[in-house]
């Protein structure tokens, strides 16, 4: 038996990994869940932290559960979410999309996000009307549950 042959096949079989690999998810941003929403304005330099890498923000690029915005120096962001809620992030913040959950069908809700310096406006969508107690804002020093449609953070 040739001593070559097994050396051969495991290295075809970490190069098929590889590829499957690279197909699966060229760019390493594969989604953790469902889009929460999307970026449908930006101005500026604005980043997304997810999975340990920096994206550069660009419109329709979607929003995922802990998903981190940063917003660089006149930069600003608007994202629209499923349910309709509309989030614009203002210059030099940190926005992290904690949790993002729209099942009208289930009966399940969950917008909460946690806002660490900047400013952001807050403007409801169906998850606000129909379950405003599942809309939760946390700041570093406070937690806010929403029961109004419309609100600022200005940290």
């Amino acid at each position: 038996m040739n001593p070559r042959i097994p050396k051969i096949g495991v290295f075809l079989f970490f190069l098929l990994l590889l590829t499957a690999t690279v197909w699966a998810d060229p760019n390493g941003t594969a989604p953790r869940t469902k889009p929460a929403g999307i970026i449908k304005t930006l101005t500026g330099n604005v980043y997304i932290h997810r999975n340990e890498t920096r994206i550069k923000a660009e419109p329709d690029m979607p929003i995922l559960e802990k998903d981190l915005l940063i917003t660089k120096k006149n930069a600003h962001a608007g994202i629209v979410f499923t349910d309709g809620t509309v989030i614009t992030v203002g210059p030099e913040s940190i926005f992290e999309m904690a949790a993002f959950v729209f099942k009208p069908d289930e009966n399940q809700y969950d917008f909460s996000f946690y806002m660490e310096k900047g400013t952001a406006i807050y403007n409801s969508g169906e998850i606000g009307r129909i379950s405003p107690q599942s809309v939760k804002v946390r700041t570093p020093k406070a937690t806010i549950g929403i029961r109004g449609t419309r609100f600022v953070v200005d940290l």
